[in-house]
């Protein structure tokens, strides 16, 4: 249930864009012929004729057709009701009498109840008033059917007259709405002007009538649109018959099983591309921490390789010491070798010291060879301390020192 309709008048050029693209995009009009909503060059909307071709499919995909006045019958009730409940049970046992066909093509809505709190008249009380509309059997199926009486009804104030204009409709139809109910008539030749229209409805015209020429119908139409009400679109919504719920549910999963499948395959597929990526990175992973395991180990070799070749090259090659002490082993013996400042120093016994001076001082390796004490006697030996240097020792000395 909704309030009556406002009195409010509406500016004609207050309608925004998006309101006009979803008219030209899901919205026609119909009488008898699809009429389609577009743009003109001043960004106005008009109704244009769809062509045979295009009317076909149009009517084979419907979402909201608003209905020219000649396709439906309109009646006025009031019911002595006044509790919502018991209202729709009445309704329903008066559509109970109607055929299949009549009842799903007849739409009502309820204005007033006792209950609501915008009443025009106080013998209102304990009524519900009610617009009922029933379209032809030849009006084709949509989503949403609406009356175009109600769309422009919307946008007038109450008790005021419109006429629209034969042109698209065919014949001229008058308008208006009296204590919140929708009020029209169809040109005949006994309604044929705007005051006989208003005084068989019982409305005192005292303003002269809204004429709606058939250029502007198509704006004074998005104009009601853009009033309309969820309660009021309700109206028009039929629920699915219980044998045609089946059908829904199929109609319904189709589309939901598809993207439903679409997604779970789409999933699956990155889901195993993510996966085989993932084992790509760990065997590299795996192959790069071998590398830097051998890498570590090469790291500690080198370390160990360049102490000991700084150890190396920090020590004296006594190898020419040798062969030196070669010649010289069978006539001495030696009880102590060391070398102080480059000079090596032998301590030991010969039968004859200065004979083993002469021959290290003969030796061409030796160089400054000298006895460094004073020879000592003993039991038929003498004991000396001799020392001498080595040329290549002597040269590498000279080479650390520069």
């Amino acid at each position: 249930m909704t309030h009556p309709i406002s009195s409010s008048q509406i500016p004609l050029l207050n309608l925004p864009m998006p309101l006009k693209k979803f008219l030209c995009a899901s919205t026609s009009y119909f009488d008898g012929d699809f009429h389609l909503f577009s743009l003109n060059s001043a960004g106005e909307l008009v109704l244009s004729m769809a062509s045979e071709e295009l009317g076909n499919s149009i009517k084979s995909k419907q979402t909201i057709v608003i209905i020219a006045r000649s396709f439906y019958s309109e009646k006025v009730c009031s019911y002595p009701v006044s509790n919502k409940t018991e209202l729709k049970k009445l309704l329903a046992l008066e559509n109970s009498t109607l055929s299949a066909a009549e009842s799903n093509n007849t739409f009502y809505h309820c204005w007033q109840t006792d209950n609501d709190k915008h009443k025009n008249n106080s013998h209102d009380n304990n009524q519900s008033k009610v617009n009922i509309w029933q379209f032809k059997s030849s009006v084709p199926s949509a989503l949403i059917r609406l009356p175009e009486t109600l769309l422009l009804a919307l946008t007038m104030p109450e008790h005021k007259i419109m006429q629209t204009v034969a042109a698209v409709a065919k014949k001229d139809v008058f308008i208006t709405h009296v204590n919140g109910l929708v009020h029209s008539l169809v040109q005949s030749s006994m309604v044929n002007s705007a005051p006989v229209f208003a005084m068989s409805v019982g409305v005192n015209q005292t303003q002269k009538a809204q004429v709606v020429e058939s250029a502007q119908l198509a704006t004074q139409l998005a104009l009601g649109f853009k009033k309309l009400t969820l309660p009021l679109l309700a109206s028009f919504i039929k629920a699915p018959k219980v044998e045609n719920r089946f059908q829904l549910v199929k109609n319904i999963a189709l589309p939901f099983t598809v993207v439903f499948s679409c997604y779970l395959a789409l999933s699956s597929t990155y889901l195993l591309y993510k996966q085989q990526s993932l084992q790509q990175h760990a065997g590299q992973n795996s192959e790069v921490a071998v590398a830097l395991k051998q890498q570590l180990v090469l790291d500690k070799q080198l370390t160990r390789y360049n102490a000991f070749k700084g150890f190396i090259a920090g020590q004296t090659n006594h190898t020419p010491l040798w062969l030196v002490l070669a010649d010289i082993f069978p006539t001495a013996k030696f009880t102590n070798i060391r070398v102080t400042n480059n000079r090596y120093v032998l301590r030991g016994s010969a039968t004859k010291a200065t004979d083993l001076l002469e021959a290290l001082s003969d030796n061409k390796q030796v160089v400054s060879a000298k006895f460094d004490f004073p020879t000592r006697k003993n039991r038929g030996r003498e004991s000396f301390v001799i020392s001498f240097e080595l040329i290549a020792a002597k040269a590498h000395g000279e080479t650390d020192n520069g």
